[in-house]
């Protein structure tokens, strides 16, 4: 048995080691990481069995249980167990009675006894009870024997009405204990379903309400095929009389579960046919703006599970590149949801555009993020493919590194913009993911140019400003209150400045800006991306060659703050070049632009959030980019390559801006 174990362990050790190379190598051929499931689930299988093991061999181990087992007369063996055959000696028993896995059953179904038996917790007395079965469930909530006893006691109706008893709770105590019992019915469900019994078979959990098994089944990651026969006959539509039949609406207490169980909701939606799908998404974002609860301790944010699960979906929140079926669903939800309708009636047979839930915007900017190949194929209003209809198939595009999943329209895009433009502080996660992947495509072209002209730079530079247009025009449309929204950029970029450090002399320090994960949570992620879309995004009518000592008492503080962006882009870009080959003709720390100085003691060029402290400062920079070949027409120089590829992004924005959607 110890030989055993030492060869489970050290199985386990190996997969451990090798599974990270695996993933790599799947990645780097662009190969489906969900292939390699497979042995995460083997690791989750070894993880609960060794300690199992070592428990089992302990049992038999042990000297005490071994003491009544020697020669002699027959009689009863230890425990009770039945009498061995005459002469004494060892004798046969039932292993059952001596293993963890019976006893763990037994205290799991007195446990859940006991919390039948309780009363109504309160912030009082009773609070102190419910609290101790919860922090033990939570202790176990991992071992299947337990759980599986536990809840074959309670059943289905007897969790849902624990959890009812939990709204008299304070409501973070609440909701810890919600998680822990999903988590704990998930251990069950997917190692112990015999034991669970038949009520918590997925064909006799359809009889319950589905605000009931909604909570229940509220945490949790669940096996997919036992929890997708639980949900599939709630997809359905219920004609009622009516023509054309609805989607039923009991789908929507099951938001939460499908967030946590995203492979259900991809079998369960992909497969509709596109106007069925967009009268469910529509009857559910029309449900969920219509019930919110903001009383009962443990009750959803049913706007925010919708987006939630739209977002999971599209394997937003998978630290993997996503597989082949959230593909699908990001397609189908891109091209859905920004074209949602109110039922149809005799007066508007297609019914009226309706407004994402706003609780579920944020989501929506999260997966346009996520998607930002797909977002920027769309945008482009210079390929050939401008006059498409969206199609789930990949698309040749012509900007470098560009290689797009599924093809979207103009008008998708757009409408799919406009679902998360109205505000600046829902535009962040779709901000930061331009960002990143800009970067990505920056380095794809400057590879490409190699510091010999800006052939590739250019395209891609053009393909972000179509991007850019398109958010802007979706913004001016959702909010009218373009004036505002261009002062929160800006406060948004200078935020984000005043907080850089030297990143190529002009990039961001390692802090964390709050946003949601899959659970909805806060997160970390790296501002980098924002900033660096805000500073190509940001555009104005001055640049850095048209620069003028400004007098604060005659210059309005809003055309400065634009005026300093705009600077803050050139001076990026300059930067950036450098990384792809372009050399300086005459070094930043010349003396001829030295007072005051535009580079520190190491010689390299000041942060820009200082520079942008002193006007002679900036005019020294201006005539250091000059110097460099800016406006003498050599494309070889950084100087000129940084002017030709501001003018290359903001004449595509300038195009997409004015009319994002020319062809529908």
């Amino acid at each position: 048995m110890e030989r055993f174990i030492a060869s489970l362990e050290q199985a386990r050790k190996t997969l451990g080691e090798q599974l990270p190379k695996i993933l790599s190598a799947l990645s780097s051929v662009d190969a489906d990481r969900s292939a390699a499931l497979p042995i995460r689930e083997i690791e989750g299988w070894l993880d609960q069995e060794i300690p199992r093991l070592r428990r089992r061999n302990q049992l038999i181990q042990e000297p005490d249980l071994l003491k009544d087992w020697g020669a002699g007369p027959a009689g009863p063996g230890p425990l009770g167990l039945a009498p061995g055959p005459g002469g004494g000696g060892f004798t046969a028993f039932d292993e059952k009675a001596l293993t963890a896995s019976t006893l763990a059953t037994d205290e799991g179904g007195k446990l859940a006894e006991t919390l039948a038996a309780s009363g109504h917790p309160t912030p009082y007395s009773s609070e102190n009870v419910y609290d101790g079965i919860f922090d033990r469930l939570a202790g176990r909530r991992k071992d299947a024997d337990f759980t599986a006893g536990f809840f074959a006691a309670l059943g289905p109706k007897g969790a849902a009405a624990a959890l009812r008893k939990l709204n008299h709770y304070h409501g973070e105590s609440a909701q810890k204990h919600w998680k822990t019992m999903g988590e704990a019915l998930a251990t069950a469900v997917a190692r112990r379903p015999k034991t669970l019994g038949p009520s918590w078979e997925a064909k006799n959990l359809g009889k319950m309400q589905g605000a009931d098994l909604g909570l229940v089944l509220g945490h949790g990651r669940f096996p997919s095929g036992w929890f997708t026969e639980v949900i599939r006959p709630r997809v359905q539509k219920a004609s009622e009389g009516r023509v054309p039949a609805r989607w039923t609406a009991d789908l929507s207490h099951f938001l939460s579960a499908l967030a946590n169980n995203p492979e259900t909701a991809r079998t369960l939606f992909d497969d509709l046919p596109p106007g069925d799908l967009r009268e469910l998404f529509s009857g559910l974002n029309e449900q969920v703006s219509l019930y919110p609860d903001e009383h009962d301790a443990i009750a959803f944010d049913l706007e925010k599970e919708f987006g939630r699960m739209l977002a999971a979906g599209a394997g937003v929140f998978e630290n993997r590149s996503p597989g082949p079926e959230a593909v699908r669903f990001a397609f189908n939800t891109m091209t859905t949801m920004g074209d949602l309708r109110t039922e149809a009636d005799f007066r508007n047979p297609e019914g009226q555009p309706m407004e994402v839930a706003k609780g579920a915007r944020i989501f929506m900017s999260m997966l346009a993020g996520a998607y930002a190949a797909e977002i920027i194929e769309g945008a482009d209003a210079g390929d050939a493919n401008r006059t498409k209809d969206s199609a789930f198939e990949k698309t040749a595009a012509l900007t470098a590194g560009l290689h797009p999943k599924f093809r979207l329209s103009p008008g998708d895009t757009y409408r799919f913009i406009k679902t998360f433009a109205d505000s600046v502080e829902r535009m962040k996660p779709f901000d930061a993911g331009m960002g990143r992947f800009s970067r990505y495509l920056m380095d794809e072209a400057g590879a490409k140019d190699r510091g010999a002209g800006i052939k590739h730079l250019g395209r891609t530079f053009a393909s972000l400003g179509y991007v850019s247009g398109m958010q802007f025009a979706a913004a001016n449309e959702v909010q009218g209150k373009m004036d505002e929204y261009d002062q929160e950029v800006r406060d948004r970029l200078f935020l984000l400045l005043g907080l850089g450090v030297d990143f190529m002399g002009f990039g961001v320090s390692q802090w964390a800006a709050a946003t949601l994960d899959a659970s909805g949570a806060s997160m970390a992620f790296d501002p980098a991306g924002e900033l660096i879309w805000l500073l190509i995004g940001k555009s104005a009518s001055e640049t850095v060659d048209s620069y003028k000592d400004s007098d604060k008492t005659r210059v309005d503080a809003l055309k400065e703050r634009n005026r300093l962006a705009t600077l803050g882009r050139e001076y990026w870009i300059f930067h950036e070049l450098k990384r792809y080959g372009f050399s300086y003709s005459v070094p930043p720390n010349d003396p001829a632009f030295g007072q005051p100085p535009i580079t520190g003691k190491d010689g390299n060029l000041l942060p820009f959030d200082k520079l942008a402290k002193d006007p002679k400062a900036l005019r020294n920079l201006a005539d250091w980019m000059i110097r460099n070949g800016s406006g003498g027409g050599d494309l070889s120089t950084a100087g000129e390559a940084a002017t030709l590829l501001d003018i290359s992004f903001g004449g595509a924005k300038d195009k997409t801006q004015n009319t994002p959607v020319p062809f529908g």
